[in-house]
């Protein structure tokens, strides 16, 4: 059986030997009438390439750029293709793709990247799901199904920022997080809901709290050895905003000894959980931080969750409609 990169680097072969092809066709085409044509071929139409997909809640979004366009001014639109995706199952010849979406030329593009998108929003968190996709021209004629592999797993995350208040004031009781607690409940709004508990009691769940110094700065803490965090750095948009999705994995290395970190505002902070160490039971996290309140003692954050056990990916994209589709299927 294939490796994966053995089958990345026959796919890569395959899309170079087909834009031969392609080329080879546009370049005798060029040279005679349609009269005269005796080995004119129509041009292939080429599978997109550079796919990547970026999880969400509930969600996954896929790229894709507008490379088909580039070689043929017949593409018409792009279908997108999707299945449940089982461990190692990649290299099975009888897959089978379910059809799930199309998109039109010129729709869901960013020109400045060159860039085409999709939202699949009818995805189950903890889900593993491969997706493809194809381009068609305006006769019907199909590329192959794009040849990177692409599995995403969907991830529960917060829809707008919660308050986490300082355990040294008078809101202590707000001052904890869960973040298993608020992933098992999903997205949430408001303080005293899901995720947000108590850390002084002897039975708390908090797996952070965050806590006020004299001076005014508050400090991020964990309550367990076994809980590692550590600060990813500034990620702000061009209006100044928190880019959550600016973190899409966590790191192997890098963990604060101490457990401790300032909390700044527009910085994102990764967290590392291990449940039963013994059984090994890791989860990962992440926060940011959109606004820090000195005076009133409270920080506003943001925060994801990732369900599958071991699993580091924590990507976020940014929230976009998509429709629904009829079911169809294609085999690889």
């Amino acid at each position: 059986m294939t490796t994966r990169i053995q089958h990345h680097r026959m796919m890569t072969m395959l899309q170079g030997f087909v834009l031969v092809l392609v080329l080879g066709g546009l370049f005798l085409a060029a040279g005679c009438s349609e009269d005269q044509c005796v080995t004119c071929v129509e041009p292939v139409i080429l599978a997109p390439t550079q796919v990547y997909s970026v999880s969400g809640d509930g969600q996954v979004t896929l790229y894709w750029n507008d490379y088909p366009e580039i070689y043929s001014t017949d593409v018409a639109k792009y279908t997108i293709w999707s299945r449940y995706y089982h461990a190692d199952d990649e290299n099975d010849p009888d897959r089978t793709f379910e059809y799930i979406a199309e998109v039109l030329v010129g729709e869901n593009y960013d020109a400045a990247t060159g860039q085409y998108y999709f939202v699949d929003d009818l995805v189950t968190n903890a889900i593993d799901f491969e997706y493809a996709v194809s381009a068609v021209s305006s006769d019907g004629r199909e590329s192959y199904l794009s040849f990177e592999f692409v599995v995403d797993t969907p991830l529960p995350m917060s829809e707008t920022a919660l308050t986490l208040f300082d355990y040294a004031g008078s809101n202590r009781d707000l001052s904890g997080f869960d973040f298993s607690l608020a992933g098992e409940h999903g997205s949430y709004e408001g303080n005293g809901a899901d995720g947000v508990v108590d850390p002084t009691t002897d039975n708390s769940t908090a797996d952070v709290y965050v806590e006020f110094d004299p001076s005014g700065v508050p400090w991020l803490k964990t309550t367990r050895d076994d809980i590692h965090v550590q600060d990813y750095g500034t990620f702000l948009d061009n209006d100044g905003q928190l880019y959550f999705e600016g973190v899409s994995w966590a790191p192997e290395y890098g963990w604060s000894e101490s457990g401790v970190l300032e909390l700044i505002t527009g910085h994102i902070y990764v967290v590392e959980i291990y449940h039963e160490p013994s059984a090994g039971d890791i989860h990962y996290a992440k926060l940011g931080v959109t606004d820090v309140d000195n005076a009133n003692g409270f920080v506003k954050i943001h925060w994801a969750y990732q369900l599958v056990n071991g699993l580091p990916e924590l990507s976020a994209p940014e929230p976009r409609e998509s429709e629904d589709s009829e079911s169809q299927a294609i085999r690889l």
